[in-house]
């Protein structure tokens, strides 16, 4: 077969570690030592470790599924290194922050697993395209079980990197059970890999319980990709020779068709392979395997002995504290007069400009410069290398922007429209929301999210969704409402080492204007309130649309009630300045939040909780959230405007909480 002695053994030796020490995992978790999900890559060893050995870890990318154990060990994990994560020791990758397959090390390519299985697709399809983007002819490896494949992410994630020409390995590893779903309930083509002709790239399917095949294979594919960057699919066929997981009996599984796959169980059938090469005999292979079993015994019993993480030690923190000095300091700037809208290109103009790893990718914002021009005159500016009109997949090209921002890139998203980001929750929530936590690595991606009513869009494009966002950790939430901070807030959100959510409200995009002088140096986001309007006896708490509402409403009151009211404008909903709000409310004694989102699960309802939560015995009326009824966007302007909060519904609000 054309494969050294040195491959074939280092192959081996990766497939009978992995098998060793998941047998040992199985006692300790039968012991009670390891806990949570245990899962067995038994069967699979032949089709992980014959298609990673093709590939370079230096350059490359991959993300492993739960049955890939040897990958781990063959991308250069150690072994120790792997039971210290089962066990969440003191010593595990996370510190015992996330489970027994969810680890990684981005910094070698090797991207952490998240349970919802297709959403890492996107996210190695990214990850290549920002490693070529720094000039490294990287090749990813996507993995995904034959029931992944019924994902929506699965399909995004192929067709963009069929789209981009971003060449990802796409390797399906069809164990024939996902979970104790057959395949005849997942999908009815014969081959999985037929699938590719949709793509326009190509497909292949081979049996993997021979590793030694699957490597020349996949090494033949590798090569290829790397000469002609294009995506490859490669279903591996195999058999899941255990149940889903350690406490799954697998009943349902034919016992005669197990029995029939075990007799190719990879590991066996690669050791009778490596004696047939003559590389070694059996007296040499079997003191390889004594010294491998020791290893594993050795291993395992240093990982046991480490104590376990300490809980008051751990920094409860889901996010990255932010380091001004790390930021670039960009060219100034002044403009006078100019839109919010305006803003917001020549934020992003500057900041691609000075930083290469500041790229932008939506639908519609190439050519045509997006459905509300933000991004005008860009894409003639930068090219498609870094304004990327993407296929109409929020999931997928978010999760793409995920992958890169892992690679160090500074991606920013546009969503269309703030409502269609619900496609991509898993994406933004799950998995970009807690990745730092998980990890301890920084996320820097900004999704721009066009959001609000005002504009006789109905239910489908006018929602305000910071309160669903701000209900997942390690979001950060950003709503400007002055042009200023529109172009200042959003160079804040590219430079911060966190996922932003920068909500603009589109009602206001070309509705004021104001002046921007930008000095060249990037805040933070931290400690971000500003007091719009001093006041003494009432505090309005607002953002968005509706902060101009109020401080209409407050100037209203000094006229018309002779009431003092203060404007805040938190500009950054989470983390928020809760001293701002707190030191105001203590002054007045009153709070009236407005908002333009509905009450149920709100910000506003947040905000409230916690200033009585404060400043309870300070108050002299109950902290009041004036919202929209709890109903969608009505469509007709004549009932939008009744729907959505104004000066004078504010004014009245006013007047009842001085009253008290």
């Amino acid at each position: 077969m054309g494969i050294s002695k040195d491959v074939s053994v280092r192959m081996y030796r990766t497939m009978y570690i992995a098998r060793k020490s998941e047998e040992r995992i199985m006692d300790l978790y039968r012991q009670s030592l390891v806990k949570g999900t245990v899962t067995s890559g038994e069967g699979n060893e032949g089709a992980i470790v014959g298609v990673t050995t093709a590939l370079n870890p230096e350059t490359d990318v991959c993300n492993f599924m739960q049955r890939d154990f040897a990958g781990y060990l063959n991308w250069g994990i150690p072994v120790y290194n792997l039971f210290c994560h089962y066990l969440a020791n003191e010593e595990s990758s996370t510190g015992g922050k996330d489970g027994n397959v969810h680890h990684g090390v981005p910094t070698k390519g090797l991207l952490p697993m998240v349970s919802h299985l297709g959403a890492m697709l996107p996210n190695v399809t990214g990850a290549v395209f920002a490693k070529r983007a720094q000039g490294l002819e990287s090749v990813g490896l996507a993995i995904i079980g034959d029931g992944g494949t019924s994902t929506g992410d699965f399909h995004e994630a192929i067709n963009i990197a069929s789209v981009l020409d971003v060449p990802v390995l796409f390797m399906i590893e069809n164990n024939h059970w996902a979970y104790s779903t057959s395949p005849d309930h997942q999908y009815r083509c014969e081959r999985l890999s037929a699938r590719a002709a949709g793509y326009g790239i190509e497909g292949m399917t081979i049996k993997a319980t021979n590793a030694l095949e699957v490597y020349e294979t996949a090494r033949g594919i590798v090569d290829g990709m790397r000469k002609n960057p294009r995506p490859f699919l490669l279903e591996t066929v195999t058999y899941r020779l255990t149940g889903h997981a350690a406490y799954d009996t697998a009943d349902y599984v034919p016992r005669e068709e197990l029995e029939a796959w075990k007799k190719e169980d990879p590991v066996p059938l690669m050791r009778v392979k490596l004696l047939e090469t003559g590389h070694v005999d059996e007296a040499e292979l079997g003191a390889l395997e004594a010294e491998w079993r020791e290893h594993v015994s050795t291993e395992a019993n240093r990982a046991i002995a480490v104590r376990k993480p300490d809980p008051d030690t751990l920094v409860w923190s889901a996010y990255r504290k932010a380091v001004p000095k790390e930021n670039p300091v960009l060219p100034p700037l002044e403009m006078k007069d100019a839109y919010p809208v305006q803003a917001i290109n020549a934020a992003l103009d500057l900041a691609m400009e000075a930083d290469r790893g500041v790229y932008l990718l939506g639908e519609d914002i190439g050519d045509y410069g997006g459905p509300f021009k933000a991004t005008k005159g860009l894409y003639q500016k930068y090219g498609r290398s870094r304004v990327l009109d993407m296929p109409l997949a929020e999931s997928g090209f978010t999760g793409f922007a995920i992958g890169s921002a892992e690679m160090g890139m500074h991606p920013v998203v546009e969503m269309q429209f703030s409502d269609f980001s619900t496609d991509a929750t898993t994406q933004i929530g799950v998995n970009a929301g807690t990745y730092f936590f998980r990890t301890g690595i920084g996320l820097p991606l900004t999704i721009r999210m066009p959001t609000g009513g005002g504009l006789s869009y109905g239910p489908f494009h006018s929602q305000d969704l910071e309160g669903m966002f701000g209900t997942f950790p390690g979001l950060k939430i950003v709503y400007p409402a002055f042009p200023e901070d529109y172009f200042n807030l959003l160079l804040a959100s590219i430079y911060d080492p966190n996922p932003v959510m920068f909500f603009e409200s589109k009602f206001l995009y070309r509705r004021l204007k104001g002046d921007i002088s930008f000095d060249g140096k990037i805040g933070t986001l931290d400690r971000a309130a500003k007091v719009r309007r001093p006041g003494t006896d009432l505090t309005i708490l607002s953002w968005g649309a509706m902060l101009h509402e109020s401080i209409q409403a407050a100037a209203d009151a000094e006229t018309k009630l002779g009431v003092s009211v203060e404007v805040i404008d938190p500009r950054v909903l989470k983390p928020f300045d809760w001293d701002a709000v707190v030191e105001s409310v203590k002054k007045t004694h009153r709070l009236l939040v407005v908002q333009e989102a509905w009450t149920s699960g709100s910000l506003g309802a947040t905000i409230v909780a916690g200033v009585v939560e404060r400043c309870f015995f300070d108050l002299d009326a109950p902290p009041t959230l004036l919202t929209p009824p709890e109903t969608p966007v009505p469509f007709a302007p004549e009932l939008e405007s009744r729907y959505r909060p104004n000066s004078a519904t504010i004014l009245e609000k006013i007047s009842g909480l001085m009253k008290y």
